[in-house]
């Protein structure tokens, strides 16, 4: 008797139980176990990983000029229309309530709000070298995110993420993010990747603002800053540098000259001109402004203050 047959014979004994299971019964265990890793693979180790060096790859390596925003190419407005990700809630994903955990929200929109930067600000992300016009290479850094829940996801449902930047100041870029149900997304074009070029499936009708809303499962702020080293640079600044802006008006535009007048008309019959750009920024600042003194919330830290409860 070999080492093996040995020992199982010697637990058998000892625990008083033995085992058999048929080569079906260990086909059919096999296949549950398939079908329980493949349900869960959003949330397997090292998935989070996987998928952010797939992005890098895509945005940076294979398709960076099918997957980059310009003003030039897509127009001025664009800066502020979302992506879209689609996914769904995996059993590991599942908390006692029986419904998506809210701590899982948070790393869909790590990947969503992934591709919209990297669709956006990968120019300064990763230059290109272009001799002495060579860009400045930049981090974009994450400085504080909050999420307001409204509605459950159902266990194994599917849902849709949607991030776009809202506004952004001296300092900060502010970039609102949805969970939706199925289909609330209906985008009349898409701007890039492989579907830029077929004509959408979208009936481009408007819908009410309520209805909406009943499509919403949650909705995230969060806000961007962008260095270069230890140095900040304002957002405004990067977005030129990634030709996500339009033309600037001169002097004599901005005083309302006669020719600058002209311009401005001419601008707004095809893509955004600078003023609509920031009339569309000012819009949500001070929300956004609002989200932005949550910081001094640091302030409340009791520390070595005072008591505590217990430590576990």
């Amino acid at each position: 008797m070999d080492q093996t047959a040995f020992i199982a014979e010697h637990l058998a004994e000892t625990s008083g139980f033995t085992i058999h299971l048929s080569p079906v019964q260990i086909f059919i265990g096999l296949g549950l176990l398939m079908v329980i890793l493949l349900s869960n693979a959003k949330s397997l180790l090292f998935m989070w990983h996987g998928r952010l060096l797939l992005q890098l790859t895509r945005h940076l390596l294979l398709q960076r000029s099918r997957l980059t925003i310009k003003s030039a190419d897509h127009g001025a407005e664009s800066i502020f229309l979302p992506v879209i990700t689609s996914s769904y809630t995996p059993l590991l994903d599942i908390d006692y309530n029986l419904h998506k955990s809210n701590s899982t929200f948070f790393s869909d929109l790590d990947d969503n709000r992934t591709e919209l930067m990297l669709a956006l600000f990968k120019d300064v992300l990763s230059p290109q070298k272009c001799g002495k016009n060579t860009l400045i290479q930049k981090t974009i850094n994450l400085g504080g995110t909050s999420c307001t829940f409204k509605k459950p996801i159902p266990p194994f449902a599917r849902y849709e993420i949607s991030s776009r930047i809202l506004c952004w100041d001296q300092k900060w870029v502010y970039v609102v993010s949805h969970f939706t149900r199925p289909g609330s997304n209906r985008p009349t074009r898409l701007l890039v990747g492989p579907q830029a070029a077929k004509p959408s499936k979208a009936t481009g009708e408007a819908k009410k603002a309520e209805d909406q809303e009943d499509c919403i499962y949650a909705t995230a702020i969060a806000k961007y800053v962008f260095k270069a080293g230890r140095v900040t640079c304002s957002p405004e600044t990067v977005m030129t540098e990634c030709g996500l802006l339009p033309p600037r008006p001169s002097t004599e535009e901005q005083q309302g000259s006669e020719d600058g007048t002209l311009n401005e008309k001419k601008g707004r019959q095809s893509h955004w001109s600078w003023s609509d750009v920031q009339d569309e920024c000012q819009k949500h600042l001070e929300l956004a402004h609002n989200f932005a003194d949550l910081d001094q919330l640091h302030g409340t830290f009791i520390g070595r203050s005072g008591a505590a409860i217990y430590a576990y």
